[in-house]
């Protein structure tokens, strides 16, 4: 092989070498691009993670007070119900008193009526024995 020979092959390669380092500059430019991207997606990424944190943190937080209403509103049902058995039981209690009520307010009334009987028949006793003593004053006086 000649000198020039030798020299067309090592131009040759030379010229095969630079369009390999151009596609590797063009290659190595789209990595930094793509890089750049991945690096923007990753601080994306982390402030979601971030939001997401602090919405769990919310999220226990409202849990927590659910929680502790709940809480407080089991006792007040609780104590809810224990006062309405206690005014169930008072109002079984008046009833029975109101029944007892009724009962007596019918024998009172019961009497009343015989009491009233009695004076209208005391009444008309004397009505007699006015309407007698007049007879016997018109006798006497004759």
């Amino acid at each position: 092989m000649s000198d020039k020979d030798l020299l067309v092959v090592i131009s040759e390669m030379l010229r095969k070498q630079d369009q390999q380092a151009e596609k590797l500059e063009k290659q190595s430019k789209t990595l930094d691009v793509h890089s750049e991207k991945l690096n923007e997606h990753s601080e994306i990424l982390n402030k979601h993670t971030e939001i997401l944190n602090l919405h769990t943190e919310i999220l226990n937080k409202q849990s927590a007070a659910i929680n502790e209403t709940n809480t407080v509103l089991k006792q007040f049902l609780d104590y809810s119900i224990q006062k309405f058995q206690q005014q169930q039981l008072f109002n079984e209690k008046f009833v029975a008193q109101f029944g007892k009520q009724d009962q007596f307010n019918e024998q009172f009334i019961a009497r009343f009526e015989k009491q009233d009987q009695f004076n209208e028949q005391f009444i008309a006793g004397f009505e007699k024995q006015d309407r007698f003593n007049e007879r016997q004053e018109t006798f006497n006086e004759r």
